[in-house]
């Protein structure tokens, strides 16, 4: 019996044993959970953890050791969106080469969504980063050209931001979200720090033309069949 299978097993088993009505069903079925929990030494938290999954984007708009700020406001924008949350992780190729992934973890099939749904507006923000770079000027210096790119880029997730539409976790899931958190830094898992964008002369232009063409992003498409996600943004 493989891990997921005797987890669900465990979970059948708790649960009967707090709804049965029937004291003798209800404390065979503890004892058979705590038998199962003792042989694969598993506790109730490793149990509720079966409701969390995880699900990674396929990529990053930033490969960056420290990723840039806009990458941050957009996984608080995913997180919002579907009310999970998410870890900044690497993947490798086959040659070593490393890759910024975004990890989602929550209820159900949310993460799975929400990495979708990140990788669509990755691909967005992209695409408006090397046009708004396209239509700076010839002559406009290198570190003036990336500066302004991510004021333009912060100014486009905070645009998103306005126009994605809220799913609030309960406060069960909330408090299931946090254990899972806590048990990931309790492995190593570190809190990530983003860097701002440089401040230079017509950046908080740039931010207004970011803010403006995020608030015109699009992402209406259902994932996994997945009910009451047709449109994930809100009109405005």
């Amino acid at each position: 019996m493989n891990k997921e299978k005797y987890l669900a097993k465990i979970k059948k088993l708790l649960n009967l044993a707090r709804k049965s009505t029937n004291t003798n069903e209800a404390a065979a079925a503890l004892r058979q959970a705590q038998n199962l929990m003792k042989q694969h030494n598993v506790s109730e938290q490793d149990v509720a953890f079966i409701n969390i999954s995880e699900a990674s984007s396929k990529g990053a708009p930033s490969n960056a050791q420290t990723p840039p700020r806009y990458m941050g406001w957009l996984v608080d924008v995913i997180n919002r969106a579907f009310g999970v949350q998410a870890m900044l992780d690497w993947r490798y190729s086959k040659y070593g080469d490393a890759r910024r992934i975004v990890t989602f973890y929550g209820p159900d099939c949310r993460p799975q969504i929400a990495a979708y749904a990140f990788d669509v507006l990755a691909r967005q923000l992209t695409a408006a980063r090397r046009e708004f770079i396209a239509s700076l000027h010839r002559n406009t210096k290198p570190a003036t050209r990336t500066a302004r790119a991510d004021q333009f880029c912060e100014g486009w997730a905070a645009g998103v931001w306005e126009v994605v539409a809220q799913l609030a976790p309960t406060e069960s899931e909330a408090t299931l979200m946090a254990a899972y958190r806590k048990r990931q830094i309790d492995q190593g898992m570190q809190t990530a720090t983003c860097r701002d964008a440089r401040k230079c002369r017509g950046g908080e232009s740039a931010g207004t033309a970011g803010y403006l063409a995020g608030r015109r992003a699009k992402l209406s498409h259902a994932v996994n069949g997945a009910t009451g996600v047709q449109r994930i943004g809100r009109e405005v």
